[in-house]
């Protein structure tokens, strides 16, 4: 009895901190996206010096141009049929920004965007 409920006990303990963490990192993914639209410089260099470790920031057009992401050359545009499904979800990006969910090469991301004029910038996980 006693070990179950030790057991139980570290779950709910690390249950705990992951989520204080997960809000945490939550927190710095807002403050980075905002920081560059704040900043008004929407290229590689800037993206990356504002990006949470182990993350990145892109940086879209409404009509689905990549201006700023790892895979840019590859991709270029998330408006193709292929990348309906992504693009839809990024183009719900509004000023005050808001948080996305789309399957992103099998796994499903959470994505903080906000939207700038006619771009969109956003990070996740």
């Amino acid at each position: 009895m006693k070990k179950a409920f030790l057991f139980s006990l570290v779950l709910f303990v690390g249950f705990c901190l992951a989520t204080s963490s997960f809000a945490a990192d939550k927190k710095e993914i807002e403050k980075a996206v905002s920081s560059v639209v704040l900043a008004g410089v929407y290229n590689d260099t800037a993206c990356k010096a504002k990006a949470p470790e182990g993350l990145y920031i892109f940086v879209m057009k409404t009509d689905g141009k990549l201006l700023v992401h790892p895979s840019k050359d590859a991709i270029k545009d998330l408006s193709t049929t292929k990348y309906k499904v992504i693009y839809d979800e990024l183009i719900k990006a509004t000023s005050d920004g808001l948080w996305v969910q789309y399957q992103w090469k099998g796994k499903e991301k959470n994505t903080f965007v906000k939207k700038h004029g006619d771009k969109i910038v956003g990070c996740g996980y």
